[in-house]
């Protein structure tokens, strides 16, 4: 059984129409963050280990407010 992981990325885009978010994903362990935050068309801000959704959305929720102020 292969462990996963959450990855935190900013999406940004250059349209001012489309406002930037924090996603969150779950990916596999041994899947690399950096690439996994680039296909996703973003910046990787954080890895956690294989937490509970409902803590990592609550985790993401708080990184958005601070990355987008």
């Amino acid at each position: 059984m292969m462990n996963k992981k959450w990855i935190l990325v900013l999406v940004a885009f250059d349209d001012p129409e489309i406002d930037p978010q924090v996603i969150k994903e779950q990916i596999e362990g041994e899947d690399d963050e950096q690439l996994a935050a680039l296909l996703r068309g973003g910046k990787l801000l954080d890895v956690l280990g294989d937490e509970e959704e409902e803590v990592v959305e609550q985790y993401r929720r708080q990184v958005e407010k601070e990355c987008l102020r």
